[in-house]
């Protein structure tokens, strides 16, 4: 388990790592993570686990969180 000061920076860390993602796809960023009314962590995390490991040590509501502020933050 992190420490509260390491999970805000790695929540902080993941939500710079989509920035630019989400920017160049808006949301078709989060299509792959659609279920029912809102996303799925465990495919998230399967994604994230090949492209930046360092993350998938995040809770589940963390990675949904940051999930929520970037397509806030970064779709138009």
């Amino acid at each position: 388990m992190l420490d509260p000061s390491a999970q805000l920076r790695l929540r902080a860390r993941l939500l710079e790592f989509l920035k630019f993602r989400v920017l160049a796809s808006q949301e078709a960023f989060f299509e792959p993570w659609q279920q029912g009314d809102g996303h799925d962590a465990e495919r998230f995390r399967q994604w994230l686990a090949g492209l930046w490991p360092e993350a998938i040590v995040l809770a589940d509501g963390d990675l949904l969180a940051v999930l929520d502020q970037a397509r806030t933050l970064y779709v138009n």
